[in-house]
């Protein structure tokens, strides 16, 4: 890390990649809503649609797809300073350390082929879309774990402790929205709006612990310093 009056501070990245998302998808389902494309409804409590649906069709799709590949972008770039954040910090170049960096990279670029096949036609298609956003959600929630983990053993108190534990508090959430999807994806007779509530609480969360990763970054005087030979972190 730098001194506190030195380069420019890498906390907006962050906080445009928790952002981006669901100001997108929800612009979506609001334009969508509006041209009787999908019900209204609040589909974190009902489920009446999911976000696929909700960017899917007229102008929300365009919108969709032009928000949500550069929120990916966001993503990645977030995941590639994570490691050298992590070791301003103090942490172990471990080998944990190095995974989370690709699992997040992963992460994204799968958030880039949902986008680019949703309102694609034919069992291709669908089935692409479908690995994508189950890849993008799973290797994200799995990187941002191993982010927590490292977070726990850093020296230090660099981060304040209230921002590690909300993020483990979100983790807790994710994975019990994941758990509760087997039986319910098994078992419930109208799963698809059960998935759908699911999905929309799964985003919200996924967001949240960006922006969460936002307050860190902040916190910590995460920087990077522009100079004719290159960036420095």
């Amino acid at each position: 890390m730098q001194a506190a009056d030195d380069g420019a501070r890498l906390a907006w990245l962050a906080l445009a990649a928790g952002l981006l998302p669901p100001v997108v998808v929800h612009a979506c389902y609001l334009i969508s809503a509006q041209a009787g494309l999908v019900p209204a409804c609040i589909p974190y409590f009902t489920g009446c649609t999911s976000i696929s649906a909700a960017g899917r069709h007229g102008v929300a799709f365009f919108l969709f797809k032009g928000g949500m590949i550069p929120a990916a972008v966001l993503m990645a770039a977030f995941w590639w300073l994570s490691r050298r954040w992590l070791l301003a910090l103090g942490c172990a170049d471990s080998r944990s350390v190095r995974a989370l960096v690709a699992i997040g990279l992963i992460s994204a670029a799968f958030l880039v082929l949902y986008t680019v096949y949703l309102g694609s036609k034919g069992d291709f298609y669908n089935l692409m879309r479908r690995f994508g956003v189950n890849v993008h959600l799973s290797f994200g929630a799995l990187a941002q774990m191993l982010l927590v983990r490292a977070l726990l053993r850093a020296p230090g108190a660099a981060v304040p402790r209230w921002i590690v534990r909300a993020q483990v508090g979100l983790l807790a959430l994710l994975l019990a929205l994941g758990l509760a999807s087997i039986p319910i994806g098994n078992f419930v007779a109208d799963k698809d709006r059960a998935m759908n509530v699911i999905e929309w609480w799964f985003a919200a969360l996924t967001s949240g612990w960006y922006l969460l990763g936002a307050a860190a970054w902040q916190a910590s005087g995460f920087r990077a310093r522009f100079a004719t030979g290159g960036i420095g972190i």
